[in-house]
């Protein structure tokens, strides 16, 4: 027999913020199959292009993402002047802990870069989530191991460049498994885009 594949991760909220037509949205996400409703210019393509561009920075990098959108002319909703903000709540199965990713992009004269980036998880659904993963334009700290808790050590680490994406670059490493399951998670992540027309 085949080996058994592993349970599906699935997102149960999606926050954008300043993204194009979405200054500040929030998405509670019940069921595996999710349909969005809308005219046309609400924002229904929006909400799945954060979900593309976020792919690509973990792909492809910040600067290319940000690149083939035209920069942030294009991309922040227009008249805001904060970052960019995203917030996925996701499970990597059912019945395992709520994990919180929050990333937030912003640009200074020299391009785009990661003004934050968090990686919480709440394992007993009490009390606030633990920050097992927290950084600041490439400078932060991260707890490794399957289950990081707060008896585990903080361990200083920096990045090559503040544009670069903390999960993307620990989460290849095998000494931090929760990180890295999230990469794969964005990275596996495939958008289809269906209109009536095509239906038809």
């Amino acid at each position: 027999m085949p080996p058994k594949a592993p349970p599906a991760a699935r997102i149960e909220s999606l926050r954008i913020r300043n993204y194009r037509a979405l200054r500040d949205v929030t998405f509670k996400i019940a069921d595996p199959l999710t349909v969005l409703l809308g005219q046309n210019g609400s924002g229904k393509s929006t909400v799945m292009d954060v979900l593309a561009f976020l792919s690509e920075c973990f792909e492809r990098g910040l600067r290319v993402a940000w690149e083939q959108r035209l920069r942030f002319d294009q991309l922040r909703t227009r008249g805001a002047t904060g970052p960019i903000e995203i917030a996925i709540k996701y499970r990597e199965a059912k019945r395992l802990p709520l994990i919180t990713y929050v990333i937030k992009i912003d640009e200074s004269d020299d391009g785009p870069y990661v003004q934050s980036e968090t990686l919480s998880w709440s394992r007993d659904g009490r009390g606030r989530p633990f920050v097992f993963l927290r950084f600041t334009r490439g400078k932060g700290q991260v707890v490794s191991g399957e289950e990081p808790d707060e008896s585990a050590q903080r361990v200083d680490s920096d990045l090559d460049s503040d544009d670069l994406l903390a999960v993307n670059a620990l989460g290849q490493l095998t000494d931090h498994p929760r990180v890295s399951a999230l990469r794969r998670f964005i990275l596996s992540c495939h958008l289809c885009y269906l209109s009536a027309e095509s239906g038809r």
